[in-house]
């Protein structure tokens, strides 16, 4: 009788699923790494042409440098990671209801967020350039806290978005903070963002009894639950492999500014944008 359910529930999980995913869906996805691979095969000085010059920094550099990988290692890891949380981050909206939240997120973040975090990397002048789709991953990074908390949500009746999403973000920050480089001023940002999340995750055990039963019962629904778990270990990981404690091993230096840029400012505004959203008439078609 259970490996009846367990396989009713699988099979509930994958007809959920080819309702919610749609082949353009997935090919516009996909599209971001042909991109970068497109670019990649331009001559060598075209692309370091392309890339940001502190010192001298202009409007189409600061978008175009994004997109421009120097050599091949940086650009599988980037387009890695990206194949990895990206799809994760649009099946857990999708499967929440929340497709067009995520789409016009995923808008932003390409269209945006690289002339953003170029300019904002202004703040330290200094005779370097900026390249590499990173920053704009570790956007797709900072939404996955608001994909995380709308799943558990819609799918277990586990807390709501306001309080988890704050918390997983919260959560992040405490370890990039940890493990990037340490200092009195690191330290006390992970003392802060661990309280914070403590603060916002608390409401969801007023009801201890009623959130046992959830989680139980999440824990048996097969497909959703290991969806779950995935989106959450690819999180957690990615933070991991995204705020080295030696950020110039390898031969080249990790922008950690740049990073905690595109995972802070995702999560501020897409949680901004769906808070404001939600106190406005007609916006419940996208938030």
């Amino acid at each position: 009788m259970a490996d009846e359910s367990a396989l009713s529930n699988a099979e509930s999980f994958f007809g959920t699923l080819r309702k919610s995913v749609r082949a353009g869906d997935l090919a516009l996805l996909l599209s971001v790494p042909l991109v970068l691979g497109v670019v990649f095969a331009l001559p060598i000085t075209v692309r370091e042409s392309l890339t940001f010059a502190y010192t001298d920094p202009s409007l189409l550099t600061a978008y175009a440098s994004a997109f421009v990988h120097l050599n091949s290692t940086h650009l599988l890891v980037n387009v890695g990671g990206y194949l990895l949380v990206a799809p994760l981050a649009y099946l857990l909206s999708a499967l929440s209801g929340h497709r067009r939240r995520f789409f016009v997120a995923f808008a932003v973040f390409l269209a945006v967020f690289p002339v953003a975090l170029s300019y904002l990397n202004l703040a330290v002048i200094r005779p370097s350039v900026g390249y590499g789709f990173s920053g704009v991953l570790l956007a797709f990074v900072g939404y996955l806290p608001i994909a995380l908390a709308d799943y558990l949500d819609a799918q277990f009746d586990i807390g709501s978005r306001r309080s988890l999403a704050p918390a997983f973000f919260f959560v992040g920050l405490a370890l990039s903070a940890l493990l990037s480089v340490r200092s009195p001023v690191t330290y006390g940002l992970a003392a802060a963002s661990v309280l914070s999340a403590l603060l916002y995750v608390l409401p969801a055990f007023e009801h201890p009894g009623r959130l046992r039963s959830n989680v139980r019962a999440a824990a048996g629904m097969a497909g959703h639950f290991e969806l779950f778990a995935v989106g959450l270990l690819a999180f957690l990981a990615f933070v991991f492999v995204a705020f080295p404690a030696d950020p110039a091993a390898g031969g080249s230096v990790v922008n950690l500014y740049a990073h905690l840029l595109g995972y802070a400012l995702a999560f501020v505004a897409t949680y901004a944008s769906v808070e404001v959203g939600l106190r406005l008439p007609g916006s419940e078609a996208w938030v």
